[in-house]
């Protein structure tokens, strides 16, 4: 006969399974969120220059669904939070399916497109495209691609689902959209790095713990019961260059906004968590290469309206803040700045706003 020991060995609970998760990993992510930890990242903002390889790559690469219709923005949920792209350049038809030389492939001294040429084109996963010119054209003016100064790190249920999706979609862009894979923390499919068409941002994409992917999924902005693959922006490194700017954006994050962050002398980290399991973070690393381009808007919500309102009254008198209130339930920081100098520190666009706001993807 046997035990509910051995039952439980041979089928575990999944409070069994996330406490198994949890003892035998050191990732921050499936560690219990600290106390005063802020309540979720509501949503990044990045401007893209053109609609269809951009949706094309989140929706169609990520599977992400589409929350708003907008015309000039697109938004695509991952779990609760949003990601969001101002499109900066319209397009025409001409440019969704552009064309710039009718025989591009054919050798005009031989008079014949050659057997390479033509096994390449029947290979989706080897040959990137009849005519990379025109995958170049479709994306429009890189500079208008805004840069993420670091990585993103998404958690998805099975990580051979972006891998199939990207690879089939490897033949509209001009370059590899997965550049190099890695051991996974938790098992199961290898780990992937992503990057988008412009190579501006990077994604490090991997399966979650089975024990949370239900948690994960409850927690879904979008609210319809559909169940996508792409669960969770679990994580978000932000590189700074000097290490000297690491402390005051911890005290920042921890003075201004009531924020629960482990320092260290390269790096601190904020912690979130929308409900009991999920955490989330955002990442600042001291790294000498580190971009220095205009880094884009994040949202954050605080975890209470006490939290919120110390973060309104540390910050509204300060020279970053750019404007809201306490009645309409968020407020605008221009940087990300030192609360003692009032110096700007990373040119971070902030919005944080009060749980209780219209928006917010976790409803108590």
């Amino acid at each position: 006969v046997l035990s509910c020991n051995c039952f439980d060995f041979l089928m575990p609970s999944p409070e069994a399974a996330l406490a198994a998760t949890t003892a035998h990993s050191k990732d921050v992510h499936v560690q219990p969120a600290p106390a005063g930890s802020l309540l979720v990242i509501g949503h990044i903002t990045l401007e893209m220059p053109r609609k269809t390889p951009t949706e094309t790559f989140y929706g169609g690469g990520f599977g992400l669904q589409q929350t708003s219709k907008e015309p000039k923005e697109l938004r695509f949920s991952a779990g609760p939070t949003q990601l969001r792209f101002p499109i900066m350049s319209e397009e025409t038809e001409d440019d969704v399916h552009a064309s710039v030389d009718k025989d591009v492939g054919f050798d005009k001294e031989k008079g014949y497109v050659t057997l390479a040429e033509n096994v390449k084109r029947m290979d989706p996963f080897s040959y990137q495209g009849k005519d990379q010119a025109n995958n170049e054209k479709r994306l429009g003016d890189y500079s208008q691609a805004q840069q993420w100064p670091g990585d993103f790190s998404i958690w998805v249920e099975d990580a051979g689902n972006p891998y199939d999706k990207f690879n089939l979609l490897k033949s509209q862009y001009p370059r590899d959209l997965l550049v190099e894979t890695f051991e996974p923390h938790f098992g199961g499919g290898q780990g992937l790095v992503i990057r988008d068409p412009w190579a501006k941002n990077f994604f490090n994409v991997e399966e979650a713990p089975g024990a949370l992917v239900d948690t994960l999924r409850a927690c879904s902005a979008t609210g319809d019961g559909q169940a996508s693959n792409t669960l969770a922006v679990i994580g978000l490194q932000y590189k700074v260059r000097a290490s000297q700017a690491i402390a005051p954006i911890a005290a920042f994050y921890t003075k201004c906004l009531q924020a629960a962050v482990d320092e260290t002398p390269c790096s601190c980290t904020v912690h979130l968590s929308p409900v009991k399991g999920f955490h989330q973070t955002l990442t600042f690393t001291q790294d000498a290469q580190a971009p220095t381009s205009n880094a884009g808007l994040i949202c954050i919500y605080a975890s209470s309206e006490e939290q919120f309102h110390k973060a309104f009254e540390a910050c509204s008198s300060k020279s970053g803040f750019s404007g809201g209130s306490l009645a309409s339930a968020e407020f605008q920081l221009n940087a990300c700045f030192d609360p003692t100098s009032g110096k700007a520190v990373v040119p971070l666009k902030h919005v944080i706003r009060s749980p209780k706001h219209p928006e917010c993807p976790v409803k108590a």
